[in-house]
């Protein structure tokens, strides 16, 4: 079974804007040998699988078959298989049949199928051995209750019984991780599900064990027993003899059909290994990874704002919707980066506020006073006033002085980056959300000189050597990445594209990781470096 990674509810709250396609199979009783068929999806509302939803050629499920009346067993575990792998299920050796007295019946269906398995409320779990992460992510779909060769078509819903950690490593050294290794204890790894109404009951000794580590070494992952736990997980790491153990925070219980995500940095040197974990903060899909040091220090401030509006009509019923989130110093008076979604809900015709003025979320002496401009330099925006044209309190919010930096005006700010963030808008038309983080810089890996202006009070702001946007899109279920650097200096042209280069070669030039809860994102496609249509 192939898995697909959900935004990881720990340590984060995540408000998803995505489109999702309601599928209608069926499962029927053919007329020919094959006897009753089997259609399905995996519903990946709340499921712990790590790549996607599909499933593989050959995957088998278990099939219980009971009476309605009685949930009498009428049959039981026959294997079904989907010899394609597109969901289509069919017994190639022992078809089930409706009740010739059309009497109606309950299908109970799990996955990975088991011969030994008789016993649909006696499902024994054991997960010590975490190599095939896909052989022991159970599921089980009971949805299809009552049914008989009349009944209206319906599929066969799986759902996740159990949970999944996945850590993030990512190396800051530049050194390769490849043989490092991961292992938790403390944590129960066998139990007994019960099929028909989905619960786990943890048996046995805690006990350790080792989590996956995928070829490039880039994530470790575990599935995971629901428990309730008497301490925080933990997880050891040891490479080149060396070893460091991280608190997850995980705390309180492991629930079923969760999925935790970590994320840590990671330096080798000098024959020790240290690390850098993931702070605790709100974030989304475009909000790039904050560790612990960094928020550590008394001038980076974590800024977040709302657009006073909420969500309706879906899940997020309520939700208070994101405008943007920022990184900001109070040293330097500017934003390392601002992230934020793009989508037509955000763009409207309420036109520029020019609301010039104090981030309310911040203290007023932490930021500088730009309200007469920036002697020398335009008033950059790091997210543009075009961007948040939905109403003027939105866009209001684009005009906080913390948005903005000191950039060359006339042939920088109003000429190719103006260009640039234009494209962008319409980049975003071919999506259902264009995830943009733009920022600023103050120095280069090769010069660590800060230049320094001066406010409208006299208050010292660094002037950024550079800006840069990564950009993700999908299109047709296919995340894009792509990048962008213009140094702020006078162009001659307004071709950005000579500032073109891959996510992953942006992380590598500014430190900061991108996209970090977004699995789907994978190395290679942070790889990407093509010039989007």
């Amino acid at each position: 079974m192939k898995m697909k990674s959900l935004l990881g509810i720990m340590l984060s709250l995540s408000i998803l804007q995505s489109c999702q396609n309601d599928e209608t199979n069926g499962i029927q009783n053919e007329v020919n040998k094959n006897g009753i068929t089997f259609m399905s999806l995996i519903d990946d509302t709340n499921n712990s699988r790590a790549y996607d939803t599909s499933w593989e050629t050959n995957d088998v499920i278990g099939v219980f078959m009971l009476a309605s009346e009685n949930k009498n067993i009428l049959e039981t575990n026959v294997p079904y298989v989907t010899s394609k792998g597109d969901g289509y299920f069919i017994s190639q050796n022992q078809p089930m049949y409706y009740p010739e007295n059309n009497s109606t019946v309950d299908f109970i269906a799990y996955y990975p199928y088991n011969e030994n398995t008789n016993d649909h409320t006696n499902y024994t779990i054991n997960l010590s051995d975490q190599t095939k992460q896909n052989a022991i992510d159970l599921m089980t779909a009971v949805n299809l209750t009552g049914r008989d060769q009349t009944s209206p078509q319906g599929n066969l819903q799986f759902k996740h019984l159990l949970a999944k950690l996945v850590l993030n490593l990512k190396s800051t050294s530049g050194s390769s991780l490849k043989g490092i290794k991961a292992s938790i204890s403390g944590l129960k790894v066998k139990g007994i599900a019960n099929l028909s109404n989905g619960s786990i009951t943890p048996s046995g000794e805690a006990s350790a064990f080792s989590l996956y580590i995928n070829e490039e070494a880039t994530q470790a992952e575990a599935i995971l027993l629901p428990q309730n736990l008497s301490e925080s997980v933990k997880i050891k790491l040891e490479f080149n003899g060396q070893s460091q153990e991280i608190d997850t925070k995980l705390s309180g219980s492991i629930e079923q059909g969760n999925k935790y995500t970590y994320n840590v940095n990671i330096n080798y040197q000098g024959g020790e290994i240290t690390t850098d974990p993931q702070a605790q903060y709100t974030k989304w899909a475009e909000t790039p990874l904050i560790t612990e040091s960094q928020l550590a220090k008394p001038n980076i401030k974590y800024i977040i704002h709302y657009t006073g509006e909420t969500y309706q009509n879906s899940a997020l019923n309520g939700v208070e919707i994101r405008n943007y989130s920022m990184l900001y110093d109070t040293d330097l008076k500017m934003a390392y980066w601002v992230a934020y979604p793009l989508c037509s809900w955000y763009l409207g015709d309420s036109g520029r506020t020019d609301a010039w003025g104090y981030d309310d979320k911040l203290a007023e002496n932490l930021q500088p006073n730009l309200l007469k401009g920036i002697s020398g330099y335009d008033r950059g925006h790091q997210i543009p006033s075009g961007d948040r044209t939905r109403s003027n309190s939105i866009n209001s919010q684009t005009f906080y002085y913390t948005n903005m930096t000191p950039q060359i005006g006339q042939k920088m700010n109003q000429a190719i980056w103006a260009d640039l963030e234009s494209a962008v808008r319409g980049w975003s038309s071919a999506t259902d959300t264009l995830y943009v983080v733009t920022g600023a810089m103050p120095t280069t890996q090769t010069d660590q000189t800060i230049k320094y202006v001066q406010d409208n009070d006299g208050k010292n702001m660094a002037v950024p050597k550079y800006y840069f946007k990564a950009l993700a899109r999908k299109i047709n279920e296919q995340f894009q990445t792509v990048a962008y650097k213009l140094d702020n200096i006078s162009y001659s042209h307004r071709d950005y594209n000579v500032g073109i280069l891959s996510v992953k070669e942006l992380e590598e030039i500014t430190g900061f990781t991108f996209f970090p809860d977004k699995p789907e994102i994978t190395e290679s496609i942070k790889s990407q470096k093509t010039s989007w249509k």
